[in-house]
């Protein structure tokens, strides 16, 4: 999907023709971009209704935040690679190799499924977009300025507009989405683990013995070193989904209802299914997000029972004293930090979390109802 979008990746670096398929997407996708560019120009000269209006317009933005989500992961894409390799690393494990296993089994079975999900939207836009009606003629229509070219040339420029769109834009802007949600479930697979480790830590028969005490301040300190790696990449993640959800949720504001507000002018076809469909994809993507980041919160608050049960059990021993103390501090500093560490921010404005979704909703919505009143 990488490589649809026009981004370079090492994952596709020893293609035979990855390069050739890295410029051919980019060309069609400043194609696409010089289009809607036009559209927008002559809806504006000619004074066309204020639906088709909007309409070029959200195209003009959709294309345009596809491209800054291109720039984002070019920006990104060290502490992306960081990520991957700690989540495709075996670093963090929890003692129990069947439950590590099964876990990142889900992670890959998930992933692939998402991505699934994104091909089957563009197969489907493909599809339906390459379906000739007056609808979609409307929309999609060779600007007047192509249509000088010649009959057969405004022919392929036609082609090439209607059938190719959804695969020339879909990609670049989900690729950024994808490329952060994947570090979030991979993240969250690593907190799973991790809450697994000290889970059978707290489940172990504690007493009061030397060895006993030597063991469990043993098993203790390697999953702590265990919490502290995964909370260095936690913050690294944190400064990626604030930074790319920045793009989603001011491009969500205006979309959503907009997009509405047009279907409702034009009525039932099959231009408005695909916009339905956008507005409905654009939808799930802040959603998933935001749910995403609360699952991270979910599994720190469940490492965290768990490492206060382990403070509960720990048995004292006069001989280790000082060992004993440092250990049930360096446990509480670990708690409190997993309990108010997880927390993500977009740029400082606001925390990422289903109520940020609802406010969404009600922001589009007071959105449709200004774009009905000044209608």
């Amino acid at each position: 999907m990488l490589l649809m979008g026009g981004i370079r990746s090492t994952l596709t670096a020893d293609w035979v023709h990855e390069r050739k398929i890295r410029i051919i997407c980019r060309c069609l996708f400043a194609y696409h971009a010089f289009v809607f560019a036009l559209q927008l120009s002559e809806a504006l000269t000619e004074k066309k209704d204020a639906a088709l209006v909007i309409l070029e317009l959200m195209k003009v933005a959709f294309i345009s935040v596809a491209c800054l989500k291109v720039v984002s992961i070019a920006f990104l894409k060290k502490p992306i690679a960081t990520l991957r390799q700690f989540i495709y690393s075996s670093s963090i494990h929890s003692g129990d190799e069947p439950f590590d296993e099964l876990e990142q089994r889900k992670f890959n079975r998930t992933i692939r499924r998402v991505i699934q999900v994104i091909f089957g939207l563009m197969t489907v836009d493909t599809f339906i977009m390459s379906i000739p009606n007056f609808s979609t003629n409307g929309m999609l229509e060779l600007p007047h300025a192509l249509t000088l070219a010649g009959e057969c040339t405004s022919s392929i420029l036609s082609v090439l507009l209607a059938n190719l769109l959804a695969i020339s834009v879909v990609p670049k802007y989900f690729s950024c989405t994808a490329s952060v949600g994947t570090t979030l479930l991979g993240l969250r697979t690593k907190l799973r683990i991790l809450s697994r480790r000290f889970k059978l830590i707290s489940q172990q028969h504690f007493s009061c013995g030397e060895r006993c005490f030597e063991h469990v301040n043993k098993e203790i300190l390697e999953a702590v070193d265990q919490h502290v790696e995964c909370w260095r990449h936690m913050q690294i993640l944190k400064q990626l989904v604030g930074k790319t959800f920045f793009l989603v949720h001011y491009f969500s504001i205006f979309a959503v209802g907009a997009l509405i507000y047009v279907c409702r002018e034009m009525g039932m076809n099959s231009v408005t299914f695909v916009i339905v469909a956008g507005t409905f994809s654009f939808l799930l993507e802040y959603f998933l997000l935001c749910h995403l980041v609360e699952l991270l919160q979910d599994e720190a608050d469940s490492i965290g029972h768990h490492i206060f049960e382990i403070c509960a059990q720990i048995p004292f021993n006069a001989k280790f004293r000082s060992e004993y103390v440092q250990l049930r501090t360096t446990l509480m500093i670990v708690w409190i930090n997993t309990r108010n560490g997880v927390s993500v921010n977009c740029v400082g404005l606001f925390d990422i979390t289903t109520s940020a979704f609802v406010a969404l909703i009600d922001v589009a919505y007071s959105v449709l109802m200004f774009l009905i009143k000044l209608s």
